[in-house]
């Protein structure tokens, strides 16, 4: 590994950590997924609000059941996430479970983890979207962007 490839991965760190502290110190407010029990909703789309009203989040599934009050089954899952300064990362998922009372997103099939300057996917992934904390597992793979490369 180069030194230039080191740097680009400690500010890369640097800057998932950042977007953690700025977007965990809005505290969500109530999270509300209007789907009943046992029915499938086909093409929904649900926005998260920080209790000042600032949109933190979008949840965009091509179909969503929720299985009991407490679990929501998904397909094909993109989610918006906000960070401080409003830029956007990304998360696609093709199979995703939501607990509602844990704020805990899983994906067991495949995550794709985006912004315009980084891209990381990985076998499954686990995300608190209260805390904006998550961790990828097996075949973690990185690719990071800059001027340089795009030139």
């Amino acid at each position: 590994m180069s030194w230039s490839d080191f740097t680009r991965i400690l500010f890369l760190a640097t800057a998932v950590a950042s977007l953690h502290a700025e977007t965990a110190s809005s505290e969500p407010a109530e999270f509300d997924l209007p789907v009943p029990v046992g029915m499938p909703v086909n093409g929904i789309k649900v926005p998260q609000y920080a209790e000042d009203g600032r949109r933190l989040m979008l949840f965009e599934a091509a179909v969503a059941k929720k299985v009991n009050e407490q679990r929501v089954e998904m397909e094909t899952l993109k989610l918006e996430v906000l960070d401080g300064e409003d830029r956007k990362i990304f998360v696609e998922l093709p199979q995703a479970v939501f607990n509602l009372e844990t704020y805990i997103l899983t994906g067991e099939n495949s995550a794709k983890i985006f912004r315009e300057d980084f891209e990381i996917t990985g076998d499954s992934i686990e995300f608190n979207t209260k805390t904006r904390f998550g961790t990828l597992r097996g075949n973690v793979r990185m690719i990071i962007s800059t001027e340089e490369n795009s030139q």
